[in-house]
């Protein structure tokens, strides 16, 4: 995600709201500009000046003008029918001037291929440099580092878990690190110096939350699930997530979710799924507690890293809040 332009899909167009604009408390996130695109993307994102989109279907990564008119594609030489399940998914870097595209080659055209994460110029389509993963997955996604040079890209590859890499382009094409550290990414910090991550523990079926350094990737703090409510006698069930993410550059929003223990001697019909959001300090992995009553169970909380995060309204609009 890049830290001041977000972006959304709606069938015919990406739509683009910038995040620097005045926060009003419960108001709505307002749109700053609309490209018209074929269909309805999967991945999407607008440069920073807002004068282009890029955008990807089954069949490529399409940039194209304000109106719509196509820039420059890049097609994907998918197979008829997909291997399995897998979306290709792109961002601008920082300064807009180049679009990266995670492909997912083997979902795409099947055994004897691995994902490819590319670079384009963003004016012209010119490839920059590609570099072969090696990974099977069935999505990844973009984190855009502040400092204007590096990405990280987390691939997902369902059962055998996610990959982590971070790149730079240096003159000559990608120049790629693999992140030896066995965790899923969710969150950058604000400065880009740390990396929020869930690792699952090992002989235990429960996760924690780890800040690494980046990049070193160094353990820092670690929160156990514990710490976040798990109790063997209260769940059956208890994960980190999907909402892991900062609220600002000392505090995350946090969320668990799974399954309570069913109660033996209630006979009526027992509700046993539960989600719950909690507000973590990640300096000290102190969890501070619940978010505010009217957001504790909500499941469609996006934190911003500036203090602010947005949920989903009646009519399909982003709101954005503030404690």
């Amino acid at each position: 995600m890049n830290s001041r332009i977000m972006t959304k899909a709606t069938q015919g167009a990406v739509v683009a709201h910038d995040l620097s604009r005045p926060v009003v408390n419960g108001g709505l996130l307002e749109r700053v500009a609309e490209f018209p695109a074929e269909g309805k993307p999967y991945g999407h994102a607008v440069a920073p000046d807002l004068q282009c989109a890029a955008y990807t279907t089954d069949e490529a990564l399409i940039c194209v003008e304000r109106d719509g008119t196509p820039r420059w594609r890049s097609e994907f030489g998918a197979a008829p029918k997909q291997y399995m399940n897998g979306r290709a998914s792109c961002e601008f870097s920082q300064k807009g001037d180049v679009v990266w595209l995670y492909r997912p080659d083997l979902a795409m055209k099947g055994r004897g291929h691995t994902d490819q994460w590319l670079a384009f110029d963003a004016a012209t389509g010119n490839v920059l440099g590609q570099v072969d993963l090696g990974s099977g997955g069935h999505g990844a996604q973009h984190f855009v580092h502040p400092d204007g040079e590096q990405i990280l890209l987390e691939v997902g590859e369902g059962q055998e878990g996610a990959r982590v890499y971070s790149a730079r382009l240096d003159g000559t094409g990608i120049a790629l690190t693999v992140c030896e550290w066995d965790a899923m990414l969710f969150d950058m910090s604000p400065d880009g110096s740390r990396l929020m991550t869930v690792q699952d523990v090992r002989g235990s079926l429960l996760q924690e939350l780890v800040i690494r350094t980046f990049p070193g990737g160094e353990e820092c703090v670690t929160v156990s699930a514990e710490a976040l409510g798990y109790d063997e006698d209260k769940y059956e069930t208890f994960f980190i997530g999907f909402t892991v993410g900062y609220l600002d550059a000392g505090t995350a929003i946090v969320s668990v979710r799974g399954e309570l223990a069913e109660d033996e001697d209630d006979d009526e019909p027992q509700d046993l799924d539960f989600h719950r959001n909690q507000l973590v300090d990640v300096q000290s992995g102190r969890v501070l507690g619940p978010m505010p009553p009217e957001f504790v169970e909500r499941e469609d909380i996006v934190p911003l890293g500036d203090g602010s995060w947005l949920t989903t309204g009646s009519d399909g609009g982003w709101y954005r809040h503030t404690l």
